[in-house]
């Protein structure tokens, strides 16, 4: 299984020739290696959404346009999709659920942030939240956009393969919060990601890594656009 960083909060999962998008963001992502050409020549077997912030939504809504791929979400995202956008192969689930696809499982969590998102006609609210994806023996956790909170301790039970964390921004962690993040949840590997997109988001990713090898037992994995983590 290989795990493929597309720059801010975009990662793909690969098992054989299936593929699972989380937070698919390209237009605005400066660093994104890959265009959307490139991904309507795979096959994408499904979309996971975090929130409606337009760093997390928008090429999604364009993927699943062209590709008729499934859209997994919370309530108010299949709302918004559904009625702004008449995407209508969606998956919705609440927060704490953990729903059985054909391979794979997601297991959605609160999360600390907030969206909200609409048109002239119709405005959509929710928390977001976290992901897990759970394949095979693995398990890939994906925080999304969220503050620090003592919650995550309890993810150190589901024994994670992979963690992304953000490391920077005033919406999400700073380096030190994403350390003391790592420290609690205990997955065997944490990647920092959501930051240096823009010059708000500015971030030190080897001082995140010296850090997280200097406070705790975990490795830490940089990666650059389009580099993949393999489990």
């Amino acid at each position: 299984m290989e795990i493929i960083f597309h720059w801010h909060s975009f990662v793909e999962i690969q098992d054989e020739k299936k593929i699972i998008l989380i937070d698919p963001f390209i237009e605005w992502n400066k660093w994104c290696d890959i265009t959307y050409d490139n991904l309507l020549d795979i096959s994408i077997d499904a979309i996971i959404v975090t929130h409606g912030h337009d760093d997390h939504i928008w090429s999604t809504v364009e993927l699943a346009l062209a590709t008729n791929c499934l859209v997994i979400c919370t309530f108010e995202l299949w709302l918004y999709f559904d009625k702004i956008h008449w995407l209508k192969n969606i998956s919705t689930q609440w927060i704490w659920w953990s729903v059985k696809y054909e391979w794979y499982t997601v297991k959605f969590f609160q999360a600390i942030h907030w969206w909200w998102i609409g048109d002239s006609s119709s405005w959509y609210s929710n928390s977001p939240a976290w992901v897990i994806v759970s394949l095979w023996n693995k398990s890939i956790y994906h925080a999304w956009d969220t503050a620090l909170f003592s919650d995550m301790r309890l993810l150190e039970k589901m024994k994670l393969s992979a963690a992304f964390l953000p490391i920077w921004d005033r919406y999400t962690m700073w380096v030190e919060d994403a350390v003391e993040a790592a420290s609690l949840i205990k997955s065997k590997y944490v990647v920092p990601m959501h930051y240096n997109t823009r010059d708000v988001i500015k971030a030190d990713d080897i001082e995140f890594a010296r850090l997280v090898m200097l406070w705790n037992h975990w490795v830490p994995k940089v990666l650059k656009p389009g580099q993949a983590l393999v489990l």
